[in-house]
């Protein structure tokens, strides 16, 4: 009950209808002669402790926001939610034996609860509760009261772990709002940047031949991320035709700013887009084993190849990126500068859609590639308050996005190319072969 996030806080159901009936043991429950229903305790995978209820607190409640009216208007409530159930019992333990009860009740209370894993608290007249155990539970002994100590122990009514409460999250409309918002906030990084791009570029302060250099430059780094991804022709030929229309564009002579940078975005989403429909042919269909040369010819399959992660970190080195020359006069400068931010803000947006479409990376690949993003970041000019804004969304959404994912934790690691036996192995199976 504790663990579902549709949690109910409706009291539980009793163990019967009339309280004549719901005081007597469990059985007939007819028999005047049953002795009363006893209270208990059960920890967590532990054995039920009972005990004779003497009292029983329950308090609850619901907080509200209360405002305040000058002049005679008076005030107005505003119900917030509703206030946890806290339940407190007294009770005796009695006999020959509770000593050995008394520790054993003392130890079910020690057991570590929480929502996820609560005790059980069962009453005669309300029926079972999953409970956390509260703050200062007290057992006492009278010596006037020989073969019996009193209990007092305050509880909680288990309810929902922020952890549950974040995995139904993101099972829900929140992962897929989650989603969206990345989504809408990369495109915006894309429109500011064009804007930005194009606003730098005006006819004062164009270089043609910087212009051309620097998107000739930019096609060679998107081709080595191209040569850096496995899939099938069909793919590659689409992701390597929006590359080349750069180039093309390019020796077409086109000089307005808007076109390239509108090309060089449109090759990176080709890129991230091929990427991610190689991943899922692979999840449908399974890896095809490169023709049937190799069938039945004993050798293992090629080594898949990890196209996520070559081309994510060669989006996220565009931090260095730049043009291998000088600029000479102050239009060359504003050229150069344009398409090397330009660049980068590309590369990141495309970093950002790379890391959001992987299955739940490991922890410690997340928070490198968090590290190289941000570098990548502090690498960007964001003097454009569209810009700066925009990158802001994004590193935001992507925040929000992977602390919504079940980040794993590295417990094998799939090694892409063959690699030696380490030493102590080699030489067990060496002896193995000499016996």
């Amino acid at each position: 009950m504790s663990g579902d996030p549709r949690f109910d806080a409706a009291l539980p159901a009793p163990h019967a209808g009339r309280w004549m009936r719901e005081r007597r043991r469990e059985g007939d429950g007819e028999n005047p002669n049953d002795a009363p229903r006893l209270a208990s305790y059960q920890p967590p995978d532990g054995e039920a402790v009972p005990f004779v209820l003497n009292g029983f607190r329950f308090t609850g409640g619901q907080s509200k926001d209360t405002a305040e009216y000058p002049f005679g208007g008076l005030w107005s409530n505003e119900r917030m939610n509703e206030k946890p159930q806290e339940l407190s019992v007294e009770g005796f333990l009695r006999g020959d034996n509770y000593i050995s009860r008394r520790n054993a009740l003392i130890e079910a209370l020690r057991v570590p609860t929480c929502d996820d894993s609560p005790g059980i608290l069962d009453l005669p007249f309300w029926g079972r509760f999953p409970v956390v155990v509260g703050d200062g539970y007290e057992v006492s002994e009278s010596s006037d009261e020989q073969g019996q100590c009193r209990v007092s122990i305050p509880f909680t009514r288990a309810g929902v772990s922020v952890e549950t409460r974040t995995l139904e999250l993101d099972d829900g409309e929140s992962a897929t709002a989650a989603a969206a918002e990345l989504g809408a906030a990369t495109e915006r990084t894309r429109s500011a940047a064009v804007g930005e791009f194009e606003a730098r570029l005006d006819s004062g302060r164009l270089d043609l031949g910087t212009l051309r250099a620097g998107f000739g430059r930019i096609t060679n780094a998107l081709l080595s991320v191209t040569g850096r991804i496995q899939g099938t022709r069909r793919v590659l030929n689409a992701i390597t035709g929006g590359v080349l229309g750069i180039l093309s564009l390019v020796n077409q002579g086109v000089r307005l700013p808007r076109e390239l940078a509108l090309a060089m975005f449109n090759a990176a989403t080709l890129i991230v887009a091929g990427v991610a429909e190689i991943k899922n042919s692979l999840a449908l269909y399974g890896r095809d084993i490169q023709g049937p040369a190799l069938a039945g010819s004993g050798k293992p399959p090629p080594p898949q190849a990890d196209n996520e992660r070559n081309a994510l970190l060669l989006f996220l080195s565009a931090d260095t990126f730049g043009l291998p020359y000088d600029a000479a006069t102050v239009s060359q400068a504003a050229t150069q500068n344009a398409t090397e931010n330009l660049y980068r803000t590309m590369a990141y947006v495309a970093s950002v859609e790379i890391i959001a479409g992987m299955d739940s990376p490991s922890r410690k690949s997340a928070a490198g590639y968090w590290r190289l993003l941000s570098n990548l970041e502090n690498s960007i000019d964001r003097e454009n308050p569209a810009v700066h804004a925009a990158l802001a969304d994004v590193r935001s959404a992507l925040s929000q996005w992977l602390s919504r994912q079940p980040l794993s934790s590295e417990t094998a690691r799939r090694l892409s190319v063959p690699a030696p036996i380490l030493g102590g192995v080699a030489q067990s199976m060496m002896g193995r072969a000499d016996i």
